[in-house]
């Protein structure tokens, strides 16, 4: 009988292998889309507030200083906007180092927080998709040999003899109970 059971076992065990991984493939995937898309923003809201708030304050009080020292404003004026186009050209060349891995850690813990995944930066979330895809491809294909195995295993004939098999255990136990119950009623007849 628990050879009769053993493709549904089995199915049932890959089964819960594959959602297993199906999960940690939704998680890899959540961490790296809101990692990107938030270091995204990041990086622009960095770059608008240095583009316009550092700039309007900085460079006001800079022009003047250097004004007074060269003794024209205009000269200052070109000065200054150098200094911050060089400094807006490396924040947005230097934006993926500053922001790209700054969330995964962040998402990864909100994420699971009982069991943290190891991926740090988006290169390692990549490297653990690229596993979890081969666990995937791997329990996929066990599912698909459970199904081959069961419809192999659970054919009418099969199903048939199964329970035709299981009606003459029952009834040979019953048989079995009911002689044991005659010979101790005849005996009992024969001890009075």
């Amino acid at each position: 009988m628990n050879h009769f059971r053993e493709p549904i076992d089995q199915l049932v065990q890959d089964g819960k292998r594959y959602v297993e991984v199906q999960l940690d493939s939704v998680k890899l995937r959540s961490i790296k889309g809101l990692s990107q898309g938030f270091s995204t923003v990041a990086s622009l809201l960095l770059i608008f507030i240095l583009g316009s708030v550092f700039t309007l304050a900085l460079s006001f009080a800079l022009v003047m200083w250097l004004g007074e020292l060269l003794g024209s404003y205009v000269v200052a004026a070109f000065i200054v906007s150098g200094v911050l186009l060089v400094a807006l050209v490396a924040c947005i060349l230097l934006r993926d180092r500053l922001f790209k891995n700054t969330f995964v850690g962040a998402f990864r813990d909100v994420l699971d927080p009982d069991q943290p995944l190891k991926e740090d930066t988006l290169e390692g979330v990549d490297a653990a998709l690229q596993v979890n895809k081969i666990q995937l491809d791997a329990a996929e294909e066990g599912l698909m040999e459970d199904v081959e195995q069961m419809k192999a295993v659970y054919t009418p004939r099969n199903l048939l003899n199964q329970g035709l098999q299981e009606i003459g255990n029952r009834t040979s136990r019953a048989s079995f109970s009911l002689g044991r119950y005659l010979i101790k009623t005849i005996r009992d007849f024969v001890k009075k």
